[in-house]
């Protein structure tokens, strides 16, 4: 356990060390920054996560290929965010990045395994996972609090399942996750000092769908297990397909910025802030948990548990479906 604590403990203190370093950098340089709050916080977590994850390495002893892939990954994504958030880039331009980290993760071995596919179906999936992923995390990211909320209880979810497998690799990264998430919260729970910038939620997006790869489920005895690492991320997926239905109801183009986030449409009904990010944090921890269980449990209650999940994502999109966000 003191291993444990070790890189938790550092990967907190790096994380808010770095974070705070970095705003008062912003502020008295006037970069990088959304009216006077600095959106530094993708950055550093960014630069908590390297030192980190090269402390747990040395501390656990793991093997470092596909760990160093995701930190590859991680950065690359990471530069793409902050150039973003000085000026913003276009679709295809992000697409391009964000192809290259997935086909970078993809040929390091960081990729879906499902029997009886190949390689190329499952490099295929991953593509798309991983795009699907980083780009539902940065559209989840609409409220102070809430993308970096949601990454703790998602890495938390992450980190049982590791722990349950006995997957050291699983369990550093999960865990380094938790505390750079946890730390963040400091800054960034309403009203925030410091925001994420797209560097931080393309960021965390892109650890939590590699998380998501390198981590075991299923069994040929328990095929609802493959569902798990979907509903772990339920809720930033749920987020970015009712935003994408709501907009076009509409008529509105499915990829321009709308108001129309389940967050946003949360607090229309007349939650405050604090309230709102609450209930998401409880849909999230809804969906982690049944993830988690999935695991656990046999095909029958698979099936109960997947079947109840998408009745309640049926009903929170009938609740909402007519509630104006005023924007």
């Amino acid at each position: 356990m003191l291993k444990y604590g070790i890189v938790f403990t550092a990967a907190l203190i790096f994380g808010i060390v770095f974070t705070f370093l970095l705003a008062r950098y912003s502020l008295k340089h006037k970069i990088l920054k959304i009216e006077s709050i600095p959106s530094v916080g993708g950055l550093g977590i960014g630069m908590a996560f390297i030192f980190s994850l090269g402390l747990g390495i040395y501390v656990f002893n793991l093997a470092t290929a596909k760990m160093l892939a995701i930190a590859g990954a991680g950065l690359l994504m990471l530069a793409l965010g902050v150039i973003d958030d000085l000026k913003e880039l276009s679709v295809a331009q992000k697409f391009f990045v964000q192809s290259c980290c997935a086909v970078l993760l993809i040929i390091s071995g960081v990729r879906t395994e499902i029997m009886y596919f190949g390689f190329w179906p499952n490099a295929v999936i991953t593509f798309f996972w991983i795009l699907g992923i980083t780009n539902a995390f940065n559209l989840l990211d609409i409220m102070d609090g809430l993308a970096a909320g949601v990454s703790l209880i998602i890495s938390s979810a992450f980190l049982w399942i590791g722990l349950f497998n006995a997957d050291l690799q699983v369990q550093v990264l999960s865990l380094i996750l938790c505390a750079l998430s946890a730390g963040f919260l400091i800054f960034n729970m309403p009203p925030a000092k410091v925001y994420l910038g797209n560097s931080g939620s393309h960021f965390l997006g892109l650890l939590i769908a590699s998380l998501a790869l390198i981590t075991h489920y299923a069994s040929s005895s328990n095929v609802f297990a493959l569902f798990s690492p979907i509903m772990i991320v339920g809720l930033p997926v749920m987020d970015t397909i009712l935003l994408i239905i709501f907009r076009m109801i509409k008529n509105k183009p499915p990829f321009n910025k709308s108001r129309d986030h389940l967050a946003l449409k949360i607090g229309a009904l007349g939650f405050s802030p604090v309230k709102t990010i609450l209930i998401m944090y409880l849909l999230g921890a809804i969906f982690a948990s049944c993830g988690i269980i999935l695991t656990r449990v046999n095909n029958i209650f698979g099936a109960v548990i997947t079947t109840s999940i998408f009745l309640l994502s049926i009903g929170i999109f009938f609740r909402l479906v007519k509630i104006e966000t005023n924007g």
